[in-house]
């Protein structure tokens, strides 16, 4: 995310508050500090949209306008750039709240946009491109099958429980557990109905994660993705999945102009409430982009384990460059150290989320030349 910063040969600003079905606009005149215009016209309608930027454009002249990210996407985003409209894609949690505020309609909503745009106030977004959206897209789908692929598993085991069954192993759904599975038998027509029921239903949802996993593969060779790919997965911890998401996630590393960004981003940071000569900081402040600090925090717990190089992991960083290795074993003497120095005064879990935050900094350094390229 970058805070919103414009030219000052704009004077006029369009606020776009974007419904399923409506979209609310108002434009707010910067020299005169009042707002000059209101419409409303129908969403995902390219005719109204072009009739409202030709009539705002011959009223007024040029224009910049902003919306807030939603689950409407960037459609309107890629529609006004097209009709030579700059736009912005605003953070949602950006948007200053003012306590006393009890009244919420969707002008107010557009107003407040134009007006906080005009004054740079507001976080916009990375829009990314419709490739890197779609491949974004697929590896989000693929979290949330793993998700849902834990409610029928729990089912089996409560139902499982209830009726006497109960496996002792600490792993369930291994090959183990599977062979005892066959073994249980329930004496109830209905129980029994229900466990094929729920293991069929796993055995479909496991499909389609495989499946993902293959598109995800796929996707991971093509030109767009190869090169940052290949190099993520000469870490330890990360593999084609992890790299996928991680690229995916944070999009043109460029716009990072130093780790600390990076992090910040990630929410890694700590929170911090000071004031006068009081310092206090708190846990990480969890905002921006969630899906990549898990998967983050997931590959950290790898580096509570001695420097090791696995096969797996030497033949994934055949593809990498000397460089790139070189900061791979390094970031595993570094993090394996500093972990065990956190852990010994905090718990095992907030010292891999500060090894995590470090690991971003390593991960960025041996990055920048692949995106330079």
């Amino acid at each position: 995310m970058q805070t919103s910063s414009f030219s000052s040969s704009y004077r006029y600003f369009a606020g776009l508050d974007v419904h399923q079905d409506t979209i609310v606009a108002s434009v707010y005149d910067a020299q005169r500090r009042d707002f000059c215009d209101h419409a409303e016209f129908a969403a995902y309608d390219a005719v109204k949209l072009r009739r409202y930027v030709h009539r705002v454009q011959t009223r007024f002249g040029a224009f910049i306008c902003c919306y807030e990210a939603s689950s409407c996407g960037y459609v309107l985003y890629r529609s006004l750039q097209e009709l030579g409209v700059d736009c912005s894609v605003i953070a949602p949690g950006s948007m200053p709240r003012q306590s006393g505020d009890r009244i919420k309609t969707d002008r107010r909503d557009a107003k407040k946009l134009a007006k906080y745009f005009s004054s740079g106030l507001l976080t916009a977004c990375h829009v990314p491109d419709e490739q890197w959206e779609a491949a974004r897209d697929l590896v989000r789908s693929r979290t949330a099958l793993v998700t849902d692929l834990h409610r029928p598993k729990m089912r089996v085991l409560s139902l499982l429980k209830a009726r006497g069954h109960v496996y002792r192993s600490k792993k369930p759904w291994s090959g183990a557990f599977m062979r005892w599975l066959n073994g249980v038998n329930l004496e109830n027509d209905s129980d029994r109905h229900v466990l094929r029921t729920n293991l069929a239903q796993i055995e479909f949802m496991e499909a389609q994660i495989r499946e993902h996993d293959e598109q995800i593969a796929h996707m991971a060779e093509q030109p767009r993705f190869k090169k940052q790919v290949e190099t993520l997965q000469g870490f330890r911890g990360i593999a084609v999945l992890t790299a996928m998401q991680l690229v995916c996630e944070l999009g043109d590393i460029r716009r990072f102009g130093h780790p600390t960004a990076m992090m910040a981003y990630l929410g890694l940071v700590p929170s911090q409430r000071s004031s006068g000569a009081t310092i206090r900081y708190g846990g990480i402040t969890k905002t921006g982009n969630v899906h990549a600090r898990k998967a983050l925090v997931s590959a950290a717990w790898k580096y509570t384990h001695r420097p090791y190089i696995s096969l797996a992991m030497r033949k994934r960083q055949e593809r990498c460059s000397a460089r790139v290795v070189a900061i791979s074993l390094r970031a595993q003497h570094r993090l394996y150290k500093r972990y065990h120095a956190l852990n010994s005064k905090k718990a095992a879990k907030v010292a891999v989320t500060a090894i995590a935050r470090e690991l971003v900094g390593f991960l960025w350094e041996a990055l920048q030349p692949d995106c330079a390229a």
